[in-house]
C-alpha cells in the first residue's frame, strides 16, 4: 500500500469517487503537468506544522479533460513532480490525486469524492485512500492540488494494545464526519451529499494491532463540530470511550486538530447485550420489522431487509438513541444494571445491529428468530454467545431468498435445540453456512437441522462440532441437486463440508447401497470433505 508520511505533521492527499476511464481516441494528446501539493498556512487554526509532503515514483493522478478520466503517472519524486499521460486537448483540466478510475465530475470544477468510514492506520501518516486533493490546470503548466479534508491526530501510547480506533462527529457521534461529498477545486468548498457519523481506523493488512505512534484520520472539514467522540478497542476486546468537552470544535480544511493520547480519560464499556428479551420489553424480530416499515409483529412478513450485519464494540450514533419503545432504534434494552443496549439502523436494505458492548448474547428463547424475513439474503453475526439451554429451532423459517449465514466465531456451546434451524419451510436458496469453530456439546437435538437446504454448496461446521443424540432427517434433502463429479472415495462434490475427521467418520456409518444413512439422511455422494483447521 502506498503511504504518505507526515514530517512533524501532514498535508498529504488522495481520492475516492466514481466512473470508468474512457477509451482513448486518435485525438488524444500527450501532455505533462507539473504538480505541487498545497502548502498549509500557519494561521493559528490548529494548522499543519510542516510541509514535508512529497510524491514518489509511480504515483498517479486522474486528469479530467471534460470527456474522460485519464491516468497520468510520474517517474519523479519530491514536493513538485511532473505527471505525464494522454488526454484530449482542452482549455482547462481538473486534476485529482491519487488516480481513481471510478472518479467523476459534478461540473467542470467540482469532483465527487468519498471520505471513507474505514481508514488504514499509517504510522506517522494518513491513509492515502482517505485523503483527497484536486486542482485546476489551465493547459500545460504547474497546478496546485488543494486538500479536500481536515485531519485529526491521535497518539497511541507505548504499552497499550489497540485493535482499532473510532472517531465520531459530535459528542454523541451525531454529525456527519465522512461519506459522500462534492469538492470544488476552484473555490475549495466541500459540500455534503450523503454522510455518516463514525470513522474506524484499522491496522494495516497483515497486522492485528495498531502500533504505538501518531496517526491521522481524514475527516470532513467543518468549523463547528459540536464536540467529537473517540474510542478504541483494547486487547481484551473492550471498547474504551472518551467524549470531548461540550463545546464547539473546529476542523478546518488542510489543518490538523490534535485529539491527544489514548493513555487516559477513557471509560471501558462493559455489560451483557442480549439480542432478544421477553414480556413487555423490546422484541428483537418485531423491532427490526418495524424499523423496516412494518407494524412490529414478530411473525409478519418483511419484504425490505436483505442483509443483517451485527457489529459489537462499536460506537452508536446519538440519533439512534431514541428510547421511545414504539418508534426508537432500541431493539434490546439490556439486562438490569449490567445490560448493554442493542440498537438497529436500516440503511437502504441493510439492517445494522450495533452494541458498544463486547458481544451479543442470544436469548434462551430465540426459536423463529428470523422468521418471515422474505427478502433476507445474508446474515453476518459478530461475537455471539448464548444463554443457557438456548433454543434456536426454526431460526430461519420462511426465508426463501436467504443465501448466506455466517456465525463467525460464535460460541453456541450452550445451545440445546438446533432442530430445523435452517429448515426453510418452503423454497430454499441457502448456499453458504458457517458455524465457525463452535462446540455443540449441549445440543440434544439436531433433527432436520439442514433439512431441504437443496442448494447448499458450502457447510462449515468446524473442528468442534459434534452430533446431538437426535439427528433424525438432519440432512434430508440437503445438497440434493445431482452431480456426477466425485472424489477418489466416490463422494460427490456438490457441497464442501468443513469438519473434523471424527465428525466425517460419524456421518459415514450405516450407509445403504446408495450411500445414505437412514437416520440422518446424510448422503456421502453429495459432500466433499475438507478437514477443518
Amino acid at each position: 500500500m502506498k503511504k504518505y508520511f507526515i514530517a512533524i505533521a501532514c498535508a498529504s492527499l488522495a481520492l475516492i469517487s466514481c466512473n470508468k476511464e474512457s477509451v482513448k481516441t486518435s485525438s488524444s494528446l500527450t501532455r505533462s503537468f507539473s504538480v505541487v501539493r498545497e502548502t498549509p498556512g500557519a494561521d493559528g487554526k490548529a494548522s499543519l506544522d510542516g510541509t514535508g509532503v512529497v510524491f514518489t515514483s509511480g504515483d498517479a493522478v486522474s486528469v479530467f479533460d471534460g470527456t474522460s478520466n485519464n491516468k497520468f503517472t510520474t517517474t519523479g519524486s519530491g514536493a513538485t513532480v511532473t505527471f505525464s499521460g494522454e488526454a484530449a486537448d482542452a482549455d482547462r483540466y481538473l486534476i485529482l490525486s491519487p488516480y481513481n478510475e471510478n472518479a467523476t465530475l459534478q461540473s467542470a470544477s467540482v469532483v465527487n469524492i468519498t471520505i471513507p468510514d474505514v481508514q488504514v492506520a499509517t504510522p506517522g501518516g494518513v491513509d492515502p485512500q482517505a485523503l483527497i486533493s484536486a486542482g485546476i490546470a489551465q493547459g500545460d503548466g504547474t497546478v496546485t492540488l488543494y486538500n479536500a479534508v481536515g485531519l485529526v491526530k491521535i497518539v497511541v501510547p507505548a504499552g497499550l494494545t489497540v485493535k482499532s480506533i473510532q472517531v465520531g462527529g459530535g459528542r454523541g457521534a451525531t454529525i456527519g464526519i465522512c461519506g459522500k461529498f462534492r469538492f470544488n477545486a476552484a473555490t475549495q468548498i466541500v459540500e455534503p451529499v450523503e454522510m455518516t457519523g463514525i470513522i474506524t481506523l484499522v491496522p494495516a493488512e497483515g497486522e492485528d494491532t495498531i502500533a504505538p505512534g501518531s496517526y491521522y484520520v481524514a475527516v470532513r472539514p467543518k468549523p463547528d463540530y459540536n464536540g467529537l467522540v473517540v474510542a478504541y478497542l483494547d486487547g481484551n476486546n473492550v471498547l474504551n470511550k472518551r467524549l470531548s468537552p461540550d463545546e464547539i470544535i473546529n476542523v478546518y480544511r488542510s489543518h490538523i486538530l490534535p485529539l491527544g493520547s489514548l493513555a487516559s480519560g477513557y471509560t471501558p464499556v462493559s455489560g451483557n447485550a442480549v439480542m432478544r428479551t421477553t414480556g413487555n420489553a423490546v422484541q428483537f424480530s418485531g423491532r427490526l420489522k418495524k424499523l423496516a416499515g412494518g407494524s412490529g409483529t414478530a411473525t409478519e412478513d418483511d419484504n425490505v431487509i436483505k442483509k443483517v450485519i451485527f457489529r459489537s464494540h462499536a460506537l452508536v450514533p446519538n440519533n439512534w438513541r431514541d428510547y421511545d419503545q414504539t418508534d426508537g432504534n432500541v431493539v434490546s434494552a439490556g439486562v438490569s444494571s449490567t445490560g448493554c443496549e442493542i440498537f438497529a439502523h436500516l440503511e437502504g436494505s441493510t439492517m445494522y445491529i450495533v452494541t458498544e458492548g463486547p458481544g451479543f448474547t442470544i436469548n434462551a428463547n430465540s426459536n423463529h428468530l428470523f422468521r418471515n424475513f422474505k427478502a433476507l439474503e445474508e446474515v453476518v453475526f459478530d461475537n455471539v454467545t448464548t444463554q443457557a439451554s438456548t433454543n434456536l429451532s426454526y431460526m430461519f423459517r420462511y426465508c426463501p431468498k436467504l443465501e448466506r449465514v455466517d456465525f463467525g466465531q460464535a460460541d453456541l456451546s450452550k445451545v440445546t435445540d438446533m432442530s430445523y434451524m435452517f429448515y426453510p419451510n418452503g423454497e430454499s436458496n441457502l448456499t453458504y453456512i458457517n458455524l465457525g469453530n463452535t462446540a455443540t456439546t449441549k445440543a440434544t437435538t439436531m433433527q432436520s437441522m439442514f433439512n431441504a437446504c437443496v442448494n447448499l454448496r458450502t457447510l462449515k461446521l468446524g473442528s468442534n462440532f459434534t452430533l446431538a443424540s437426535n439427528t433424525t432427517n438432519m440432512f434430508n434433502g440437503t445438497a440434493s441437486t445431482t452431480t456426477t463429479i466425485q472424489d477418489e472415495e466416490g463422494h460427490g462434490l456438490q457441497c464442501k463440508l468443513y469438519a473434523s475427521q471424527d465428525l466425517w467418520d460419524a456421518l459415514n456409518v450405516n450407509l445403504n447401497e446408495n450411500g445414505v444413512n437412514p437416520t440422518t439422511q446424510f448422503n456421502k455422494n453429495r459432500f466433499y470433505f475438507i478437514p477443518a483447521e
